[in-house]
C-alpha cells in the first residue's frame, strides 16, 4: 500500500508537503520483487511432444520452462569420456528480440536437464518458445513445431488501481499493484497551484510525473491536461513491470519558468509492489 513519512503526515496540516526538489536516488529500497518462486507456472515439454502449462502466463510475473531432453536426440555425441552436445530454448515475446535460456548442463562429462526461470515483460501480450540442440562439431536441430513455434498468451492481472493525489494533500491507493498492472495515476493539479497562470485563454502551465521501479530507470508522465484556461487531472496509466517498490514524484513547470515539486520533501511517494 501507499507508504508515506512521518514527515509528510505531520507537515499536511500546515504546509502541503511540496518539497523544493524532487532527488531520484531516494526513491526507495531496491529489491527482487515478483511472484514466489513455488507459485511461479511451469510449461512443460515433454518428450512424447506435449506442451502445457501448470498455470496461466502473467505479464509482470516469472515462469518456469521444464524440457525433457528427450524430445529430439539430434547432435548428441561425446569425446574423452564426456558429452559434447547442450539443448538452448528460445523464448520470444510479441515477436521482439529473442531471449536464450539453457534447458541443459553437464553434470559429471553427461548432460542433465535444467528448469529454466524467464521474467515475463510487464507490456508483452504473447510469448513463442523453440529449441535448438548442438554439438561442438557443428550440427544443429531444432524442435519449433515445424517451424510455428510454441505459442503461449500472456494474460495481464487486470487491476485497475488508482493511485489518487488529491488537492487537500492527501494521497491514497485503491488496490493492491502487481507486476503488470495497469495502474492510473489521478494528480489534482491544484496541489501544485503556485506555477498557475493562463495566456490567450489557454492554460500555460503543466504537471509532468515522474516515476521508477527499484531506482531503475526513470520515466516521464504528463499526469495534467488544459481544458481552456484550467488544468485538470489526466488520469494517465501506468504499466508496473516487476518489482518491489514505485516511486513517484511531480513537477510544474510555466511558460513563465515557474518550477515547482511535489515529491514528499524530497523523499517521493513510494508504494509497494506485491
Amino acid at each position: 500500500m501507499l507508504r508515506r513519512s512521518l514527515l509528510l503526515a505531520t507537515a499536511l496540516v500546515t504546509s502541503g508537503g511540496c518539497a523544493t526538489t524532487p532527488d531520484a536516488a531516494d526513491s526507495g529500497s531496491a529489491g527482487t520483487g515478483g511472484k514466489a518462486d513455488g507459485a511461479a507456472t511451469t510449461i512443460t515439454f515433454t518428450g512424447d511432444f506435449a506442451e502445457s502449462a501448470s498455470g496461466p502466463v502473467v505479464a509482470g510475473d516469472s515462469i518456469r520452462i521444464a524440457y525433457d531432453l528427450d524430445r529430439v536426440t539430434d547432435c548428441r555425441g561425446s569425446t574423452g569420456g564426456s558429452e559434447v552436445w547442450g539443448v538452448t530454448g528460445y523464448a520470444q515475446f510479441d515477436g521482439g528480440t529473442p531471449t536464450p535460456f539453457a534447458v541443459s548442463k553437464l553434470d559429471g562429462g553427461k548432460v542433465e536437464p535444467v528448469q529454466a526461470s524467464l521474467a515475463v515483460p510487464a507490456f508483452s501480450r504473447s510469448v513463442a518458445f523453440w529449441f535448438e540442440v548442438n554439438n561442438r562439431w557443428g550440427c544443429h536441430a531444432y524442435d519449433s513445431n515445424m517451424g510455428a513455434n510454441y505459442t503461449f498468451t500472456v494474460e495481464h492481472h487486470g487491476s485497475t488501481a488508482v493511485l489518487a493525489f488529491d488537492a487537500d494533500w492527501t494521497e491514497s491507493q485503491s488496490d493492491a499493484i502487481r507486476g503488470g498492472d495497469e495502474v492510473v495515476v489521478h494528480y489534482a493539479p491544484e496541489r501544485l497551484s503556485q506555477c498557475a497562470g493562463s495566456t490567450g485563454g489557454h492554460a500555460a502551465w503543466g504537471v509532468t510525473g515522474y516515476w521508477q521501479v527499484d531506482r531503475g530507470t526513470v520515466h516521464e508522465l504528463v499526469v495534467t491536461r488544459a481544458e481552456g484556461a484550467d488544468l485538470v487531472a489526466a488520469d494517465p496509466t501506468i504499466s508496473v513491470p516487476q518489482g518491489s517498490d514505485l516511486a513517484l514524484w511531480f513537477e510544474a513547470t510555466s511558460v513563465w519558468g515557474c518550477h515547482a515539486y511535489d515529491s514528499d520533501f524530497g523523499a517521493n511517494y513510494h508504494i509497494a509492489i506485491q
